[in-house]
């Protein structure tokens, strides 16, 4: 099956983005000065979208309340092994299209410039261009997963007043908690907390927000990412073909953008665009990307030491990756409220929760749900 690497003049250009991109990371990661401040990563990044109409609500289990409780943790799980599969996956449907339209306006150009051989021109006729422009996505995501994978932790947004907002989603009851409890939070003490966790330890970003569920073109801000495939192609280039790369006529084509500049848009868009079909979990999530390793906090001079990554079993016998966001801060959790669940034993439930909280030093209302559902 024909592709750029077989037809680019010399060849080798697909299999190089995805190097190029890593090595680019790498080397955006060395160029930050931190001395713990606020990585340059997280410049420019819209972090709040506070509403004082709605309220944050994370639900969980038994064991999860307990646990919360005792080590005033909350845990933020791999994007990639979240439940929704899709997750991560809508920002490329956005792309594609666009890239497709990009390479298809350089390649004639670049070919008629002696950078392609002319059968290039029969992969823009099928699904060869559509193949280049998911591995130039895949380029990027490889490149953050290299250096700061993306980690998510999950809320729901519930109008303040609301029945709700009062007892609880039965959906996330169902799906989420299986009769647990629902824990309410200050998202505004919660925001401070995330400076306290970013000044102590080595984040590339740290972000929080709503998710949006529709009109993802405008979401996406898919103007931020024009030249993404001149980028790609000028990565690709100047990593296996140099001198060709710095010709006159070859380099004005594929412009001066890095693929590390399209980083800082991609991951201010990809973990908060979600399908429709789960609107009504209304969710608001806190965006984490720790330095990957060691290696790389310190080729970057950051004086804040590694967030360490953990790792659980999940469904069917994997292994998720996942980070303990606030460990060690020595500061509460801004626990405003908790909502127990539907169960069979609702009573006892109440006064367990009650007596955990009491436990940790957290004396906040906790109540009964009142909705039914068998447990």
């Amino acid at each position: 099956m024909r592709s750029f690497e077989s037809l680019v003049v010399p060849k080798g250009v697909a299999s190089a983005m995805s190097k190029r991109g890593n090595r680019r990371a790498r080397v955006q990661v060395r160029e930050k000065r931190h001395g713990g401040k606020a990585s340059s990563a997280s410049a420019g990044l819209p972090r709040k979208s506070h509403d004082p109409g709605f309220s944050l609500f994370h639900y969980t289990t038994a064991t999860g309340l307990i646990g919360i409780a005792a080590s005033n943790i909350l845990w933020a799980t791999h994007a990639r092994f979240l439940n929704d599969t899709a997750e991560c996956q809508l920002l490329s449907r956005q792309l594609i299209p666009q890239l497709e339209d990009e390479f298809k306006t350089l390649l004639p150009k670049l070919t008629e410039r002696g950078a392609f051989r002319p059968e290039v021109m029969e992969l823009a006729k099928g699904e060869g261009l559509r193949r280049e422009s998911e591995k130039a996505i895949r380029a990027i995501q490889n490149a953050i997963d290299a250096t700061s994978p993306i980690h998510i932790t999950s809320f729901c947004r519930h109008q303040i007043d609301s029945a709700d907002c009062e007892h609880g989603l039965l959906s996330q009851w169902r799906g989420y908690a299986q009769g647990g409890f629902a824990i309410e939070f200050d998202e505004r003490l919660l925001d401070e907390l995330m400076d306290e966790e970013h000044k102590h330890h080595s984040y590339q970003v740290l972000i929080s927000r709503r998710v949006e569920y529709e009109d993802h073109a405008k979401a996406s801000r898919r103007e931020d990412f024009m030249g993404l495939g001149a980028a790609c192609l000028k990565a690709a280039f100047e990593h296996s073909a140099p001198k060709l790369a710095e010709k006159p006529e070859i380099s004005k084509l594929l412009g001066s953008r890095e693929m590390t500049g399209f980083i800082s848009p991609f991951v201010q868009a990809v973990p908060f665009l979600k399908s429709p079909r789960f609107s009504e979990e209304n969710e608001y999530r806190i965006v984490a990307l720790p330095t990957r390793t060691k290696a790389l906090v310190d080729e970057a001079k950051d004086e804040r030491p590694l967030k360490a990554i953990h790792f659980r079993e999940g469904y069917g016998g994997t292994i998720v990756p996942y980070i303990k966001l606030f460990e060690k801060l020595g500061k509460p959790l801004p626990i405003k409220r908790v909502i127990v669940g539907p169960h069979r034993d609702q009573d006892n439930q109440l006064l367990a929760a009650r007596m955990v909280l009491e436990r940790h030093g957290f004396e906040v209302p906790v109540v009964r749900s009142d909705t039914t559902l068998r447990t």
